[in-house]
């Protein structure tokens, strides 16, 4: 028998129509990053890579991910050129530019000033595979410290992105997270992991020394975790937590 998600109804789509669909998946996820508590706003930002093309989505320059509503998500170009309207776009999105250009791969990416992600970055620290739910970020995970000011122009883009190189996710030091994932699913899924594993990593820094899961252990539960099956399981949790309690969003 197939698995059953337990996806919430959502407006309807039609199967053909990608560009909608993505539409759709960015605006629930900004309000999941919401109802999470990642600090958005000015410094925060969420896109996805239009199929086939060398353009993304966008929400509007310092609006919330708690506001964000149809009209105020835009495309813009890997020059930062808004293809859909006069508005404000993010100066810093050349992080992201980069990071397309670098990994055809990638189809979202997702920054936020996480609270127990840049308390751990403040004190010089990687996240760990302190749990087997950290694991998922198993030797995926980079911490960035090669710049610490505000990431304007090409330049701090292109060293974020070949600081990521092939994995998934960074640290940036004094600042907060940084995710990519093959679908917009899987880089919230991978934001959502990094502040929860960061929260308890210090509270386990602070009680001791850390006692790591063995590698093969940690290996095995990456694949379980990182499969598709199961990020769509963690997406779905998600989505249904929106439709009770942000229902309005799901008819957007």
């Amino acid at each position: 028998m197939a698995e059953i998600l337990r996806m919430p109804h959502r407006r309807g789509i039609a199967d053909n129509d990608a560009r909608g669909q993505l539409f759709q998946d960015i605006i629930c996820a900004y309000h999941i990053m919401d109802l999470l508590g990642q600090p958005s706003g000015m410094g925060s930002h969420l896109t996805a890579r239009l199929p086939g093309a060398d353009t993304f989505l966008f929400h509007v320059h310092n609006f919330g991910f708690g506001e964000v509503t149809p009209e105020l998500v835009h495309e813009a170009d890997f020059d930062l050129n808004v293809l859909t309207g006069d508005v404000a776009v993010n100066p810093t999105l050349h992080i992201h530019t980069r990071m397309y250009l670098a990994r055809p791969d990638v189809t979202c990416i997702v920054h936020t000033h996480a609270k127990h992600v840049s308390a751990l970055s403040a004190i010089g620290q990687n996240l760990e595979p302190v749990t087997q739910s950290a694991c998922r970020l198993h030797d995926d995970c980079v911490f960035f410290d090669e710049d610490d000011g505000v990431a304007l122009g090409l330049g701090p883009g292109e060293t974020i992105a070949r600081a990521l190189g092939h994995r998934s996710a960074l640290v940036l030091k004094n600042h907060g997270l940084l995710t990519v994932g093959k679908s917009i699913a899987e880089a919230v899924v991978l934001a959502d992991c990094m502040e929860t594993q960061a929260e308890i990593q210090l509270l386990a820094m602070a009680a001791g020394k850390l006692d790591l899961p063995t590698v093969e252990g940690r290996e095995r539960t990456k694949e379980y975790l990182r499969s598709e099956k199961m990020v769509g399981r963690a997406w779905s949790f998600m989505m249904r937590r929106l439709a009770r309690e942000r229902p309005e969003v799901l008819e957007m």
